[in-house]
């Protein structure tokens, strides 16, 4: 029967409970035609199944001849609706050529706003077209005074800081890799802003030190983000604050380093005033174990020595021991780590 290809889902599920078919839940439009036709009745009596079927077309047709009857009584709404606003215009205008082009317009029928109902477009008329803008100031009227200019206020300006770390720094096992991949992008979006003096070929050690300085500047602002407001504020660290007794401050690219009265011996920079990493995030741990790798295995205390030749890490001693207590090579050699 052609007219079962027509109906819905539900539609369907309609007829086979009016011809006394056990209709399950769940079952798929394609489950309930097949119950249909494979049924007695639509063998034995084709013609109770005809007549359900007619019967769910005529509701159907009934339902969207309702629907269209209320569509047209909400275009008649949005009509009066428009004309009561051009109404108010032109009360508020209080000019003479501005009512002459309202009255001139003809009136929009009800046959053209169906049909732009469904482009969702309504034509203006032209008195608001060729507005008079030069004969009637829109910002004196009433109309705006009460209806736009109260409700007017100030303009807020908000300041969102991202307090969430590098996704990447979570899936690097290594820290060089780590910070190749950071020099990459950094090589990529100077690329990008000047193409005309495009950089190629290997990184170079500028750019692996500007990497350094974004990867320690991004972790800083996640884990520090409350002392380095206070210090950028002028004022003192918490009593609370675990960097209150290694005097921290900013330097000129606003890295969080360690202060102290190294600062009037003639050592480098990241010797006299090592960055400061926390001890609770993933890049502490690859950069324990890329110094640890990197000087053969060294125990805790020579670790934590080098390290502290550019990183100072806060619990520096107890972090050092518990990512070397992972070292499979140190546990093989010898079983137990060096002191």
């Amino acid at each position: 029967m052609s007219g079962i290809a027509k109906l819905k889902k539900v539609e369907l599920r309609i007829v086979a409970e009016e011809i006394g078919l056990v209709v399950y839940e769940g079952m798929k439009k394609s489950e309930l035609r097949r119950l249909i036709e494979d049924s007695d009745v639509f063998k034995n009596d084709n013609e109770a199944v005809k007549s359900a079927v007619e019967d769910v077309l005529e509701n159907r047709n009934k339902k969207s001849d309702q629907d269209s009857e209320i569509e047209i009584e909400r275009l008649k709404i949005e009509r009066i609706k428009l004309e009561l606003q051009l109404a108010q215009v032109k009360a508020n205008g209080n000019n003479t050529s501005f009512d002459q082009g309202c009255k001139s317009e003809p009136e929009e029928s009800l046959d053209s706003l169906i049909k732009s109902e469904r482009t969702m477009t309504i034509k203006p008329p032209k008195c608001l077209v060729n507005f008079p803008g030069d004969s009637y100031d829109l910002h004196n009227s009433e109309l705006y005074q009460r209806e736009l200019k109260d409700h007017q206020g100030e303009p807020v300006c908000l300041l969102v800081h991202n307090s969430e770390i590098l996704p990447i720094i979570n899936k690097c096992s290594s820290f060089t890799k780590l910070q190749r991949i950071i020099a990459w992008c950094m090589r990529f979006k100077e690329n990008a802003r000047t193409p005309l003096q495009r950089t190629t070929g290997n990184l170079t050690v500028p750019e692996l030190s500007v990497a350094l300085i974004c990867l320690v500047r991004s972790v800083q602002f996640v884990y520090f983000s409350k002392d380095i407001q206070c210090i950028m504020k002028g004022g003192k660290l918490s009593n609370s604050s675990k960097l209150l007794n290694l005097s921290p401050f900013l330097d000129e690219k606003n890295v969080l380093r360690v202060g102290g009265r190294l600062q009037h011996s003639e050592l480098p920079l990241n010797h006299k005033h090592p960055m400061l990493i926390p001890n609770n995030c993933n890049i502490c741990d690859l950069i324990i174990d890329h110094y640890h790798v990197f000087y053969l295995h060294t125990g805790v205390e020579a670790t934590l020595a080098n390290l502290r030749t550019q990183f100072w890490i806060t619990n520096g001693r107890s972090t050092v021991k518990r990512v070397l207590n992972k070292c499979l090579k140190c546990l093989k050699a010898g079983g137990m780590l060096c002191p």
